[in-house]
């Protein structure tokens, strides 16, 4: 039992990081999508400095809860999978694809900065552009961190085998994310409904994960004890 609860907590961490990103849909409103006028970026980042630090910090949060279901994925993989590197490439794209993530989160900030200065309004809104198309390139890290994970699941070490599935749903939404990097003006624009599609993907697919991981180790007691009596 005081093995269980570690476990059971750190196996809970992706339905947390879903829960707090989640929460972010109240703070800020959708940021401008690729080739927005330059009034309303600007308005958009103006009216919107304090909500947009409380974004990052929230977000932040989410993201390190990320690191965290990766992180117990990635020691609990290593024993069920111990001569696959699926589990290295996981953690590897997983921590590629929430550094992007942080480091565009930090740039809110000193575009706010730039929307007080008329005269950084036109560097503001190029690199608003930049800024919403550059951050479609952390889908390629994000499909490769899921779909490792889900080809590390196994039904014999308690996981479900609906979790590969649904990782191949999650790899379609990042494909569909990588169209504005091809055709930047087509309907599915950076910044616009496909970008916050393939965020809560990935992290719908780790909070599912997770609720399934919570359930193998708590069943892991019971399965230890059933073991013991058939040795027995």
């Amino acid at each position: 039992m005081g093995n269980r609860l570690p476990q059971v907590a750190h196996a809970a961490s992706g339905i947390i990081s879903l829960l707090i990103l989640a929460s972010t849909i109240l703070v800020l409103s959708p940021i401008p999508p690729f080739g927005s006028s330059e009034a309303e970026v600007v308005q958009f980042y103006a009216t919107h400095t304090t909500s947009g630090y409380i974004y990052q910090f929230i977000a932040g949060i989410a993201l390190m809860a990320v690191l965290w279901f990766l992180g117990y994925l990635y020691t609990r993989f290593r024993r069920e999978v111990p001569d696959s590197p699926l589990p290295v490439l996981m953690i590897a794209a997983g921590t590629a694809w929430v550094g992007f993530a942080v480091v565009y989160l930090g740039l809110f900030q000193i575009f706010s900065g730039w929307a007080a200065d008329p005269a950084t309004h036109l560097l503001l809104r190029a690199f608003s552009d930049a800024y919403v198309l550059g951050f479609m390139f952390s889908a390629v890290p994000a499909a490769v961190a899921v779909i490792a994970a889900a080809l590390c699941t196994r039904r014999t070490a308690g996981w479900p085998g609906w979790l590969k599935p649904l990782a191949v749903v999650v790899v379609l939404v990042q494909l569909l994310g990588c169209v504005p990097l091809l055709a930047p003006n087509s309907p599915l624009k950076a910044g616009g409904l496909i970008t916050y599609a393939s965020v809560f993907a990935v992290v719908i697919w780790i909070a599912m994960a997770s609720i399934a991981a919570i359930r193998s180790e708590r069943a892991k007691p019971s399965q230890d004890r059933e073991e013991a009596y058939s040795e027995v």
